[in-house]
């Protein structure tokens, strides 16, 4: 019996990673949206295996990049011919359930103490917690982080996602978060932590913090002074950081900046003079409704809207926001029951009103 019920839910988990491929691929035909709909209607279990695979879609862009993945990547890519799948769609199927079956995902939490504590959000969601220390941590949607507190120092690992942290000062102690290569370095202060792939953005609201490149995985005390001495980058109140692959840009004295990266602790996220592809890119960290952009003409476009994070009518706001932009842009939503698709509106003017 269990036998039978471990390879109905291995069938599931496979008939699922098959549809997610192509609902992102681009190749998802009529006949294949009539098979997904038939499909999840067949068994609860489909749905649970099918949702779970869109939520993990959202971390796999940190995981295409893992050694440990690389090798089931290159496996699968020489095994794919069916579909036109890149990097991330094959490391998608072929090592996401693996990957977070193996603890692959949280292997950068081997050097901890005791009492570190893994706290996270599903999509859609954001939770404040209060750390031991008096600070608090205030995390978006799909983040995940380690806290490691203990007498020698106060250390948080960003796995994924973004976090909002209001610290509490200790003298005593110095507040660490370690987000992908770098350590930011909390100087009594409130600020914000983004982490994407290879992606880094922080954000001032009060006081300051301390950038620094480094390898140490829970830096001491008297092993981030070293370092700090010889030269960090340090940012203010109103000063945003971004660091991507070699590049690394500061704005400074942009208060309204640090405000909108930060609308989110708010129910709703601002978006300013972005491109279509960036908004898109946001709006999908909440929805489960995707947004995909099919038509690279339009993926330029600069756009300004809001959107209210409301899960129990967020695919509403979505489609909101969509029809909005439709009216101002020549944009045209393809609309399936399971995403929303982007073209170029040939018959509508550069700048509609």
């Amino acid at each position: 019996m269990r036998e039978r019920i471990d390879r109905r839910k291995n069938h599931a988990q496979q008939r699922a990673q098959w549809h997610v491929m192509r609902l992102y691929s681009g190749d998802m035909t009529a006949a294949d949206e009539s098979e997904l709909r038939r499909w999840l209607a067949e068994d609860p279990a489909h749905r649970q295996a099918y949702e779970h695979l869109l939520d993990l879609w959202d971390l796999s862009g940190d995981l295409v990049n893992d050694e440990d993945i690389a090798a089931l990547t290159r496996d699968a890519l020489r095994a794919e011919t069916r579909t036109r799948l890149d990097r991330r769609w094959i490391a998608l199927a072929a090592a996401v359930l693996l990957a977070v079956a193996t603890g692959v995902l949280t292997k950068t939490f081997l050097v901890t103490t005791d009492e570190a504590q893994i706290l996270e959000t599903a999509l859609g969601d954001q939770r404040t917690f209060a750390l031991r220390d008096g600070s608090s941590v205030t995390l978006n949607s799909g983040s995940r982080i380690l806290v490691d507190f203990d007498s020698l120092g106060r250390r948080i690992l960003l796995d994924f996602g973004e976090i909002f942290l209001e610290v509490a000062k200790d003298p005593e102690r110095t507040l660490t978060i370690r987000a992908g290569d770098h350590v930011v370095t909390a100087l009594g202060t409130k600020f914000s932590v983004h982490l994407s792939g290879h992606r880094l953005e922080i954000a001032v609201a009060e006081g300051r913090v301390a950038v620094n490149d480094d390898n140490i995985r829970f830096p001491r005390q008297t092993e981030f002074l070293a370092r700090f001495e010889a030269g960090s980058l340090i940012l203010d109140a109103g000063s945003v950081a971004r660091f991507e692959q070699d590049r690394q840009t500061v704005t400074e004295d942009s208060i309204g900046e640090v405000e909108r990266l930060q609308s989110w602790r708010s129910g709703r996220v601002r978006f300013e003079d972005q491109t279509l592809m960036e908004v898109m890119s946001e709006v999908n960290r909440y929805s489960r409704v995707k947004v995909l952009i099919e038509d690279s003409t339009i993926a330029d476009l600069r756009i300004s809207a809001v959107l209210n994070l409301d899960q129990v009518e967020m695919t509403g706001q979505v489609e909101l926001l969509l029809s909005s932009l439709e009216d101002i842009h020549p944009i045209k939503v393809v609309r399936h029951p399971d995403r929303f698709v982007l073209i170029a509106n040939r018959s509508a003017g550069p700048n509609r009103s």
